[in-house]
């Protein structure tokens, strides 16, 4: 796990695409049939291929959410449910035209219809304040505990602080119950939780936390400042 004074969290979204075709029997009259399954799996392959030259931090993993019900009869309609990654919100918007186009290929190819949506909001990428950050940092190094800053083109999945942080001033530090070759959503991680160092880590964190509200609260400045920065980096990503 990582000491780190915020965490680099990457834009999420999904996408439901569904191709239609026609049914057909295959041994009765094949050459009626159009596969929607086979044009589903053909995308699967375009982004397996396509994946391999994204950008770090953007990723493509989907499921099939429907390939037919019955397996002697050519599938009129198959879907697939697509969790697109991106390092910003605005490269994650360019990753969901990709695999429109992507789909858009396929159905022509294969002779299909194809209709991609979104499903749900997604997430924003996190935009760190560092005026708050530091705050933390220092409260925090009170403990023992120095955070640095994270490495670089390392990303550690998505979550909604990133919506907040387009809003509000927000801060997403790590502290580190484990050492570095150790990841979260492990077993190891679990027993971590439990054991002293995660409890002593979770008592700074708090401590720490509960100081840089105290600030906010009491210091007009540092909440000026943050609001400041929060408005600078907001212009900048227009």
């Amino acid at each position: 796990m990582h000491d780190w004074s915020w965490a680099p969290l990457t834009a999420q979204t999904q996408v439901r695409v569904g191709f239609h075709g026609r049914a057909a029997h295959p041994t009765g009259d094949p050459t009626r049939g159009i596969d929607a399954l086979a044009a589903l799996i053909q995308l699967f392959n375009t982004a397996a291929v396509v994946s391999r030259r994204l950008p770090p931090g953007s990723h493509v993993q989907g499921i099939v959410t429907d390939g037919g019900t019955a397996t002697n009869v050519v599938p009129d309609y198959a879907e697939g449910l697509f969790g697109l990654r991106a390092p910003t919100s605005i490269a994650l918007d360019t990753l969901v035209a990709d695999i429109g186009g992507w789909a858009e290929g396929v159905a022509t190819a294969t002779g299909t219809t194809v209709d991609l949506t979104r499903a749900g909001k997604g997430y924003a990428h996190f935009r760190d304040n560092d005026v708050l950050s530091d705050r933390f940092a220092h409260h925090l190094a009170r403990s023992g505990i120095r955070l640095a800053q994270p490495d670089g083109g390392v990303f550690l999945g998505s979550s909604d602080i990133g919506n907040v942080s387009e809003r509000a001033p927000a801060i997403h530090p790590f502290v580190a119950i484990l050492s570095s070759e150790f990841s979260d959503h492990t077993p190891a991680f679990a027993r971590a939780a439990a054991s002293e160092r995660g409890r002593a880590v979770m008592l700074a964190a708090a401590e720490a936390l509960s100081c840089t509200a105290a600030d906010v609260l009491t210091d007009a400045g540092l909440a000026a400042r943050a609001w400041a920065r929060q408005h600078g980096k907001a212009a900048t990503e227009l």
